[in-house]
């Protein structure tokens, strides 16, 4: 399943070309999200997302994201999920698409002080990406994201950052995605998440770099007793 392999240096690599490279194309884009996790057994959790993106400086509407699945935590260091999505992809205001497709989740977090390391390895559907008529397990791809949040003393706000490398199974490094924001618990059960972030296309004839506003709120419940 994966035909390339992806260490830490190369990563990081690639992460400062990606800045550093000329674009064909600029946009700003604005992204609005929400979701909502359910643990209905002990570290089983239900999880439902909705996200919307706009394009062409946030005037006109690109994506309707839905995504809904499972989670298991294994430990406080492991988390794994298998999830569906399914949105609408916007040509314009009138003219759209759906495409669909499954991925699995395998997440490690890693403390030390007031610090928190990450790494999620995402394994999806090319189909989730690809307006075309394939069989849903016609090709994949894998998504490897690190991160880093650091929390403050007494303040329920979370600075992080994280980078994300998009490789395809057939057609490798596709794109990176990097993000940084703030996350402020209002509640035990309610935080959001204030974000700004750089979506590179690599490997493209006529890449698009988009520079993205993110706002997303989470809710976060149990039904088992305490």
């Amino acid at each position: 399943m994966h035909q390339k392999s992806v260490n830490i240096p190369a990563f990081f690599c690639l992460l400062i070309l990606s800045f550093s490279g000329k674009a064909q194309q600029r946009d700003f884009q604005v992204w609005p999200s929400a979701s909502v996790s359910i643990e209905f057994l002990r570290n089983t959790k239900f999880q439902v997302e909705e996200e919307v993106r706009f394009r062409e400086n946030s005037s006109l509407l690109s994506r309707e994201i839905n995504d809904f699945g499972f989670s298991y935590r294994f430990s406080k260091y492991f988390r794994a999920g298998i999830f569906y999505r399914i949105e609408a992809d916007y040509e314009n205001a009138d003219d759209y698409s759906w495409r669909n497709g499954l991925y699995s989740d395998m997440a490690f977090r890693f403390g030390f002080n007031r610090f928190t390391a990450g790494y999620r390895l995402r394994l999806q559907s090319a189909k989730v990406e690809k307006n075309e008529n394939d069989y849903l397990f016609s090709g994949f791809r894998h998504r490897h994201k690190i991160s880093l949040e650091y929390d403050i003393k007494g303040i329920p706000l979370v600075p992080f950052i994280d980078s994300e490398l998009f490789v395809d199974s057939k057609d490798g490094i596709k794109g990176m995605r990097s993000w940084v924001g703030l996350e402020y618990q209002i509640k035990k059960v309610h935080s959001v998440a204030l974000k700004y972030g750089i979506d590179r296309e690599i490997n493209s004839n006529d890449p698009v770099t988009a520079y993205i506003l993110a706002l997303g709120y989470s809710l976060d419940l149990s039904l088992l007793t305490k």
